[in-house]
């Protein structure tokens, strides 16, 4: 049987392989030669590479999503069945993300950006079983703070919503242009660029 931290490697091995290079682009070869294990390691923990890298998605977005529902269900609470201010529904979703991914996941956020740009066959069904209920419960509440636009607006909008979410993490200020009278360390500063995605996308729900 593998080793107690042969997973873990595998894991780690995926994730910087899939950041750099993207999950089609991968081969398992080239993760097990990376992790230092053997391809029957793979199987055991994971089944196929697309086992790997659900496990490796969920393993990073099952806490976040966790942390969401939680802070939604406090905030439906107190609102005592009233709809949610729209800026605080949208922040809920948002803020839990950054800061797990900003502080504790390395290259994940490279990752999900290239799975949210670089579909493959499989994907859609592995990320609705990931996020669907969360994502189901968030559309429900936006419904209740836009009564008049349609889940299907709502659902577009938050597609937009999770691609400029990604586009801040996995954003780096030093490739900015240099802009006359725009200041780099106020745009590096991590709350401001947190503070300007949430009004972004509160606006873009009801703009």
């Amino acid at each position: 049987m593998p080793g107690p931290d042969t997973k873990q490697r595998i894991l780690d091995a995926a994730q910087t392989l899939f950041a750099e290079r993207g999950f089609p682009a991968t081969s398992l070869r080239e993760i097990t030669k990376l992790a230092d294990v053997n391809l029957a390691a793979v199987n055991y923990h994971f089944g196929s590479k697309d086992g790997l890298l659900k496990e490796l998605v969920n393993e990073c977005i099952e806490p976040i999503n966790k942390e969401r529902i939680r802070q939604l269900d406090a905030a439906e609470a107190e609102a005592g069945g009233q709809p949610l201010v729209l800026r605080d529904l949208v922040r809920i979703f948002i803020e839990p993300a950054v800061r797990e991914m900003c502080e504790e996941n390395g290259s994940m956020p490279c990752v999900l950006s290239r799975l949210h740009h670089e579909p493959h066959a499989g994907l859609e069904e592995m990320m609705a079983d990931i996020l669907g209920p969360t994502i189901s419960r968030f559309i429900a509440a936006t419904h209740r703070c836009l009564p008049h636009r349609t889940p299907e607006e709502l659902m577009i909008r938050g597609h937009f919503m999770v691609g400029a979410m990604l586009h801040l993490l996995d954003f780096n200020c030093e490739e900015l242009m240099p802009v006359p009278g725009v200041n780099k360390e106020v745009i590096s500063d991590y709350d401001f660029r947190l503070e300007q995605l949430v009004s972004f996308c509160t606006a873009g729900f009801d703009g």
